[in-house]
């Protein structure tokens, strides 16, 4: 607390007694015509009012004038994010007498991460980060940055400090009991291990075996559905047989009353209800389920078919979300009449709707995703597979009637939609009858695609997967072969902040460079030279390079440096140039304007500019 002597004056130039209260009720009342002509601090000429505030007056000689200053222009088109950022500085200026101005400017300065971050989310009020996804979805931002763990530990303090005078405002940033320490530790583990990426070999080896499961179904899906239907009908039938004879009394033995407990009198009706359905049940697999037309998936009995129809959902789920990018949340919030399909150009665009968490303002909201069209076969076959849960009365009526995920493990049971917690036993499930096991290539290609992830894999080992691994294997591999930009990855992944898409393509650039290979023909007299992976080290000048070949430096040379720590693969070319050689540079001019973009250094981003005018340069040049 300020002492006496030191309490701002107002308007009226009469100092106040207690100043906090007086400040937090004009906050409280919306008193914006008081506020605005306080000024910020003693007798500093900024007011409340400006958007910038500066103290240097306050300190004759200063030199840094940025120690003391506080910059809002950033939420100069949020009033209300403006408004209440504001008032935290004020309170820290002049009711926080144990920090120098300075560290409360520079203070303000990590506080800004999180403004930032509410600006990108199109948040109105400070309060909004107090929800659990957003909180994560922030500290997740934090993970992605390359910064040290003291700026980050300085944001999260940052944080703690804006949340101080909560109780007094009506307004609150719900922080001051964050926990420092292990927020930190989680935060750093995000960094550290981050979700693996599905080597190429066991991806394809997934994914095709699971495309292949739902092409063969997809053909046959109303009989699927039928043989369900008819599935449910035996089962009731059953069921209503037992209990006329409970009801009756024709069993007396099964009677309530000759049971200690209720659950061991439904678990004994229930087993009878089995008994009773069984031989509908070996009709139907004998008249029916036989004679489908399956090849990939093995039914000899009964059993077979209740694991064929389980792998069936398991590879819907994986296949939708494989080829979506949706988050687990998203996938399981898609419901009837959620996929369609547009012309543009002349070709089909297929897209699913899909509830998001991620865009706060007014809560839940429908985004789009563009998917892959057997995206499109699985979901419709999901829809045939799930036709009998929906005609059962907890699902017949709203807000049910439209659901696409149901479980239904027993007919005993009542159908449930499908959980989040529950979609990686289904994913592992599937990878265990695909028996998808790792090979020493893959282990190999870990290392590339999961830069400094530690991993604890052994060759013959089945792959563990997890729904997150399915995401950013998507996104990896688009970047990887140039199918899609940072920006379309952030797009298609409702990502808030272009820091996180790149987070999640991590590794994409250092597989493309592993597999790079320029073409190279004997008679091509245009290739004068070619060098392996690191030949040269990223501090080389694209001249030093030449000379390095014993060429002169006039003679172009084209490097794939797409990666800060090496100067990687590349070809030394003159005139005439092939047409393969052009549309190799042509491709990686693009690549090589995102890196320069993403460059952390001066240093580094002169590196690209001069690869990027020898690549201009070639395709200007005439075959």
């Amino acid at each position: 607390m300020l002492a006496t002597d030191q309490i701002p004056a107002y308007a009226d130039n009469h100092p106040r007694l207690d100043p906090l209260r007086e400040f937090t009720g004009l906050v409280q009342r919306m008193d914006t015509e008081t506020l605005s002509n306080l000024p910020v601090f003693l007798s500093c000429e900024s007011m409340f009012k400006d958007n910038f505030w500066q103290l240097k007056k306050m300190v004759p000689g200063l030199r840094d004038k940025n120690a003391y200053s506080f910059d809002f222009s950033l939420l100069e088109k949020h009033p209300k994010l403006l408004f209440q950022t504001k008032v935290i500085v004020y309170l820290w200026l002049n009711f926080e007498d144990q920090t120098k101005i300075p560290s409360k400017a520079t203070r303000y300065g990590k506080f800004k991460s999180a403004l930032n971050f509410l600006i990108e989310q199109r948040a109105e009020c400070l309060s909004e980060l107090q929800q659990p996804l957003l909180l994560n979805e922030y500290f997740e931002q934090l993970a992605a940055a390359d910064e040290s763990v003291s700026t980050i530990q300085q944001k999260l303090i940052a944080l703690k400090k804006a949340s101080h005078f909560d109780r007094l405002l009506p307004f609150q940033v719900g922080h001051s009991d964050l926990p420092l320490q292990e927020t930190l530790r989680k935060v750093s583990h995000k960094r550290q291990q981050q979700t693996l990426v599905i080597p190429p070999r066991l991806m394809t080896c997934i994914y095709s075996e699971s495309v292949a499961l739902i092409e063969e179904a997809f053909s046959v899906k109303d009989e699927l559905s039928s043989i369900k239907q008819q599935e449910l009908t035996i089962y009731n039938d059953a069921k209503e047989k037992i209990e006329k004879k409970i009801e009756s009394g024709t069993w007396k033995w099964l009677q309530p009353s000759k049971f200690t407990s209720k659950t061991a009198h439904q678990k004994t009706v229930t087993e009878e209800i089995s008994r009773e359905a069984r031989d509908g049940r070996k009709k139907l697999y004998e008249s029916s389920i036989k004679q489908l037309s399956i090849r990939r998936f093995n039914i000899n009995s009964y059993a077979d078919w209740l694991e064929y129809k389980r792998q069936l959902m398991n590879a819907s789920l994986l296949v939708t979300q494989a080829f979506s990018g949706m988050r687990s949340s998203e996938l399981l919030s898609i419901e009837i009449g959620d996929w369609f399909s547009t012309e543009r150009d002349g070709e089909t665009i297929y897209k699913v709707r899909a509830d998001s968490y991620k865009f706060i303002s007014g809560g839940v909201k429908k985004v789009t995703f563009v998917v892959a069209p057997v995206v499109f076969s699985a979901l419709e076959l999901a829809k045939a597979l799930t036709e009998s849960e929906r005609t059962t009365l907890k699902y017949n009526e709203l807000p049910y009637q439209n659901h696409l995920w149901l479980s239904q493990n027993k007919l005993s049971r009542m159908p449930v939609p499908v959980r989040n917690r529950g979609l990686n036993s289904r994913y592992n499930n599937l990878v265990r009858h695909i028996n998808a096991e790792i090979e020493p290539g893959d282990l190999e290609e870990l290392n590339i695609v999961n830069p400094g992830a530690s991993m604890k894999l052994s060759v013959g080992q089945l792959w563990h997967i997890t729904s997150h691994q399915l995401r950013r294997t998507m996104a990896v591999y688009l970047r990887r072969h140039d199918l899609a930009s940072a920006h379309d990855i952030m797009y298609q992944y409702k990502h808030l902040s272009l820091t996180m898409a790149l987070h999640y393509t991590n590794g994409a650039t250092d597989a493309a460079l592993n597999n790079f290979t320029p073409t190279t023909k004997a008679h091509d007299d245009s290739v004068i030279a070619y060098w392996e992976a690191k030949t040269f080290s990223s501090q080389s000048t694209l001249e030093e390079s030449a000379k390095l070949l014993g060429h002169e430096p006039s003679w172009s040379l084209i490097t794939n440096c797409m990666h800060a720590k090496a100067c990687n693969s590349g070809i030394l070319s003159s005139s005439p140039l092939s047409k393969e050689l052009k549309h190799w540079a042509q491709e990686r001019l693009q690549v090589i304007r995102d890196q320069r973009d993403q460059a952390d250094n001066k240093a580094l981003n002169q590196h690209f500019i001069q690869i990027e005018n020898v690549l201009r340069k070639l395709l200007a040049e005439k075959e």
